[in-house]
């Protein structure tokens, strides 16, 4: 097969029967013409061809379709007889076929071209009367293609264009062609014992794995190792040149500013697997490097574009080019637009990447939902838990469970206790670290993250007060982000202690980092929004009516208290706008005692925030330092008007 990577349109033409003359007699073609063709169609669409042509040119049809096949890379075939057989006369059938009668019928023929799509065009198959009486479609090279001849065949040019880029919120590129070294090995140089072992030491690779690729490829091949940044190759080059086998290839790809920049949500261009290449549409090739996480997967068919395509008819002898049957002109692809600010997801990004354990931060505008930075780290990791990690939300839940008692009556004046611990329905509920705090307004234990406090007033509110005060602030909504994201679940408590738990974001509980930002955006703003990730594709929206004036004073109010006086005091940083925050710490498994999640939500400004640490320890103590490097990051942020 000739196969290089160039453009098109499809345009075939079939060639006019001609000296055809209707002789098919006052009820038509013969019935048996009409079932070979109708039956050659159908077998030719399920890759049987050959099972209904005359066996005196099955091997030609074999030949045929294989080398097309293997030429142009066809996946599939679909081939439908249009009209009714046109039949010769008696004696213009017997000068064809001395056996008997003589039909042709026309085609239309659409082969579904690897990388390139669907190729349309028209054909005629023959069909003959054999000695015996019965009808057969008579092969020739023709029947594939009406220009294909004995002494032709089909090759084939593709090229891709350039891929386009994922946008900031301002229409700037967050990913754009940079120079890559691909590191491959070629199986005949490479030394087994020695290469593949090397190679999982300094690129960290599976050598098994890649062993086996090599192993099962052609001897002389580049099989694919890894792909590298320029400056990353730089580093390893020196070591990579002592191995055995390896070789390398200088290329262009569409990337991020760093490796783990925005990763989880933009995701990422590797070359194509089996597996990625289900997702990425008919024009996408074996060849290709292709989206293979995030908006670079889920829109691969647009940021790609459309590849050209030539399919040529050529001389076997000497591959001179007889005809070009089908061409198809390479279309650009269209850039996607984000809401991402590059300001405050660099200051994201740094905060994460100093941390330890696995860590997602996210950060919207509280007046539109728009998402400003999404960060998982550390270190390169395409899970984007920032939208869909599944967490007990600890405390912070709290800003919904209160506002359900806020809505009932309560105000944060009102007197509260704090004991170190307390019993709701029969189970005992406690403070983390055993904290007590004197008697005095509901405010300080708030601010000070008080559990017993909070599960004491479980008697307050009912079940459905607190299911629908989470759907009030959009936790269970559907969004459509243009990738996966969780908003969150509160299921309908079981009983009092049910209930008790679920108000301290513990029980059945689960919260994602974006569905607890959206929380805190609407304290924020007033009203209750669905996030936003590509305006002009998903264009979010608000859910349900504004908070209650009430409820957002009272509400605000609690929250600015955490950070004058409460747990989060790191956060009360000086200069613009005051900041206000909840904690939580999120009891998880079945260890004694429990292991934690580290939470911190907040808002400063118009900018809302989450950050999730798993295993992570405690919301101020651990959560607190990140958020305030967040925060610190962004001070100088100011976003356009909305």
């Amino acid at each position: 097969m000739r196969s290089r990577t160039v453009t098109g349109v499809a345009l075939a033409v079939l060639g006019t029967l001609a000296g055809a003359a209707a002789c098919s007699g006052p009820d038509g073609p013969p019935k048996g013409a009409v079932d070979a063709a109708r039956g050659f169609a159908s077998a030719w669409s399920a890759g049987k061809a050959v099972s209904t042509v005359d066996p005196r040119t099955a091997a030609a049809a074999t030949r045929d379709i294989e080398a097309a096949g293997k030429d142009l890379g066809i996946r599939a075939t679909t081939v439908r007889p249009q009209g009714a057989p046109v039949c010769l006369d008696g004696e213009e059938a017997k000068k064809i076929n001395p056996d008997g009668g003589v039909c042709d019928q026309p085609l239309t023929v659409s082969q579904e071209v690897s990388g390139i799509g669907t190729w349309r065009y028209a054909s005629t198959a023959q069909v003959r009367q054999d000695a015996q009486g019965k009808w057969r479609v008579w092969w020739t090279p023709a029947t594939f293609h009406p220009e294909l001849t004995a002494s032709t065949e089909l090759h084939r040019e593709r090229t891709l264009p350039r891929r386009a880029s994922i946008l900031d919120g301002a229409g700037k590129p967050l990913t754009k062609d940079m120079p890559v070294v691909r590191v491959g090995v070629e199986p005949r140089r490479v030394q087994p014992d020695v290469t593949y072992a090397q190679l999982q030491q300094i690129l960290d690779i599976d050598a098994a794995a890649l062993r086996q690729r090599a192993e099962a490829a052609d001897p002389t091949h580049f099989v694919d190792v890894l792909t590298l940044r320029e400056p990353a190759y730089q580093e390893v080059r020196v070591r990579l040149d002592d191995v055995p086998g390896v070789v390398t290839r200088d290329d262009t790809m569409s990337l991020a500013p760093s490796s783990t920049y925005a990763r989880g949500v933009l995701g990422v261009v590797a070359p194509a697997t089996a597996e990625s290449l289900k997702k990425a549409g008919p024009q996408a090739s074996a060849s290709d490097e292709i989206g293979a996480s995030g908006l670079q997967e889920a829109y691969q068919t647009q940021l790609a574009g459309t590849p050209g395509a030539q399919v040529d008819l050529v001389e076997k002898k000497d591959g001179h080019k007889v005809a070009t049957l089908y061409t198809q002109v390479a279309k650009p692809g269209k850039p996607l637009r984000t809401t991402l600010d590059p300001r405050v997801q660099e200051a994201a990004e740094t905060a994460v990447q100093g941390q330890a354990k696995p860590t997602a931060l996210v950060a919207v505008r509280a007046s539109t939902g728009e998402v400003l930075a999404a960060a998982n780290g550390p270190g390169v990791t395409s899970y984007n838990r920032a939208f869909v990690g599944q967490y007990p939300p600890g405390s912070t839940f709290k800003v919904v469970s209160v506002s359900a008692l806020v809505e009932g009556g309560l105000k944060p004046s009102d007197p509260a206790t704090c004991p170190a611990r307390t019993t709701v329905g029969g189970k005992m509920f406690k403070n983390a670290y055993d904290t007590v705090l004197p008697d005095g307004p509901f405010t300080e234990a708030f601010a000070h993250s008080c559990n017993t406090t909070v599960v004491e007033h479980a008697d307050d509110i009912s079940n459905s007060d607190l299911v629908e005060m989470a759907r009030t602030y959009g936790i269970g909504e559907t969004w459509k982000l243009g990738v996966p994201a969780y908003s969150g679940s509160v299921p309908e408590p079981a009983d009092l202690t049910d209930r008790a738990a679920s108000m301290i974001g513990q029980g059945r509980v689960l919260m994602s980092p974006l569905g607890m930002a959206m929380v805190a955006a609407a304290i924020d703003s007033g009203q209750p929004r669905r996030p936003v990730l590509l305006p002009d594709v998903a264009p979010g929206g608000t859910v349900g009516k504004k908070l209650p004036a009430s409820l957002t004073t009272a509400m605000r109010g609690l929250m600015r208290s955490v950070v004058t006086t409460g747990s989060a005091t790191t956060l009360n940083l000086p200069g613009g706008a005051p900041v206000h925050a909840k904690t939580g710490t999120a009891e998880y498994g079945s260890d004694n005692p429990p292991r934690t999640h580290a939470w911190m939500i907040g808002y400063r400004g118009d900018i809302a925030f989450a950050l999730v640490i798993e295993d992570g320890g405690a919301g101020g103590a651990d959560a607190g330092p990140v958020a305030k490097q967040f925060l610190q990051g962004i001070s100088s942020v100011r976003l356009p008007p909305v």
